[in-house]
This record gives C-alpha cells, structure tokens and sequence, in this order.
C-alpha cells in the first residue's frame, strides 16, 4: 500500500513511519521545510521513505496515493488554519481511498468532564480543540473512507515534549511538583502503541465505527507519572505545591492545564479492543525509553 504521512518528522512519525516500512507498504513522509535538519533522527528513521516537503496547509497536488494518515498538527498559533484548514486541503489535494485523521481526545472539550466514549458530543473551547473537532468533521463528512483515531496524551521518543521534559528537569533540581491534585486520572499513551493502532486499521478490510479513542493499557494518574520520572532519574525531590492558577500561566504545560480541568476519569478503548488491537506499553516502561532518549539528547 502507498501511505502518505503528514508530520512525519515528528514524534507519532518517527515511530509510525519505520512500522509501516516493516509492514512493506511504500511511505510518502510530508513534512515542513527544513525539519530534516532541526531534528537529525528523523532523517535517519525516515530513510527509504519518499519526502515531500510541504506545510499541509498550503500543499499543492495533485497526489495519488491508498491511504493518508494525518498526523500533523499544531498545539499552539494558527491552530484552525493549520488543524482545520490542513485537514480540508489534503482532502481537496490528495486522492485516496482511506483518510485516517489522528485526533485527540481533546477535541470533545469540556464533555471530557462528563463522559469520554467516541458517541459523546464535542463541546470544544479552546482553539486547539475547536481546530480538531472542525478536522474530525471535515473527515467524516468526506467522500473518503474516513477515520479518526483519538488518542491520550501521547509520549514517547523523538520529541521534545515540553511537559515531560520540564517535570523532568525540576525533579532532577530536587522539586517534586504537585499539580494541584496527586490522584488526577491521565489518559497517556506511547506513541508506538497508536502507530501499532494505526497499522492494524489499515490493515483491516473496513472499520465497525468511524471514531475510536486510544490509550495505554490503564488510566494512570499524575502521581504515577511523576514516580516513573523519579524511577528513572534516581530522585524524588521534595513535593513543592503548584496552584492551579499557575500552573494555567505556565508556557509549557499545554496538555497539563487541560487534563486538570477536564481530568475524564475513563477513556474507553472498547472499539479498539474489538478490532483486536491492545496497547501494551505501561508507563513505566515507556518512560524509560522516552526520558533516555531524552537523556541521549542532551537534553536531562
């Protein structure tokens, strides 16, 4: 199969694309202009892979290929024109039969407070939510044999993960912190386990449902996230409290502010589950690999 990716470069690519060149199927990575060069192990994992460098907002075709899986997103800025707008351009640009639009579970906005199964409505605040549910729209009221898969907080390698890495570096300094609540439920999920997702739907002849959520193998909790961390680096470090407030004033922590305010207690991964796909990596383990990468970096 001939698969575009967009994003290819970043985290979810860097581990999708090397699956599906296992898998035999011919890869067509979009990324932005000069992202080969700011990241250096991306050029590595995306050898053997056709590159077209393009933003795919602005992306010109015509493209022919089996399938597109949309990866590429932006947390922050132009969120709709990038989100939204990217999505609705590769639709016009690109011809495939499949159309798999990696979301987020963010995208149900504040339902999250409610409920979070794939028939719950969106009631997006934010622009990055909006920009999502706006994508997922596009997609499902599309010609195409569409998809969308919505995942958790994902980490893994190959990214910088501005959240992480800063809890990372302050338990390391020896501070611990608490974000308002130790118990708060995460839904975090490995960036391998959703490209294994991504893989298997492919695969399969057709889907049951058009919307399928994806996590790890259990709901996990901030104080969990942060003894991994801890595990990892060798330290505790001493709990220092963070006021919600601030934590909202915080630059990096974009996922953080919004998982403490929504906090939904269950992801249900009951779709994915029925098309036979399990995640499998615990958080410990996955941390491991994410932070070491991290370390191998330079970057802790």
């Amino acid at each position: 199969m001939r698969v575009l990716v967009t994003g290819a470069s970043g985290m979810l690519g860097c581990n999708l694309v090397p699956l599906l060149r296992e898998r035999g199927h011919e890869i067509v990575a979009m990324v932005n202009r000069g992202s080969l060069r700011k990241r250096p192990w991306a050029r590595e994992l995306l050898d053997g892979a056709e590159i077209v460098e393009a933003r795919v907002e602005e992306f010109r075709g015509p493209l022919e290929v089996d399938a597109v899986v949309h990866l590429a997103a932006v947390l922050r800025g132009p969120t709709m024109r990038v989100n939204y707008g990217g999505t609705v351009n590769l639709l016009r640009e690109v011809r495939s039969e499949s159309f798999v639009l990696v979301s987020s579970i963010l995208a149900l906005g504040d339902t999250l407070r409610e409920r979070a199964d794939e028939e719950a409505p969106c009631r997006p605040r934010t622009g990055y939510e909006r920009s999502k549910c706006q994508a997922e729209r596009a997609v499902l009221s599309s010609q195409r044999r569409g998809l969308i898969l919505r995942p958790g907080w994902i980490y893994g390698p190959y990214s910088i993960n501005p959240d992480i890495l800063m809890l990372a570096r302050l338990i390391k300094r020896g501070i611990r912190p608490v974000l308002v609540g130790k118990g708060i439920p995460l839904a975090l999920v490995h960036a391998r386990d959703v490209a294994r997702a991504i893989e298997r739907m492919l695969e399969l002849p057709r889907w049951r449902w058009k919307i399928y959520n994806i996590r790890g193998p259990s709901m996990r909790t901030m104080d969990e996230l942060l003894d991994s961390i801890s595990s990892f680096l060798g330290r505790r470090g001493i709990e220092v409290p963070v006021p919600r407030t601030l934590v909202r004033l915080a630059s990096h922590f974009f996922d953080v502010v919004r998982y403490l305010d929504l906090a939904p207690s269950e992801v249900p991964i009951d779709r994915l589950q029925k098309e036979g796909f399990r995640p499998r990596i615990e958080l410990e383990d996955g941390m491991v690999e994410s932070l070491g990468w991290m370390r191998s970096q330079g970057l802790i």
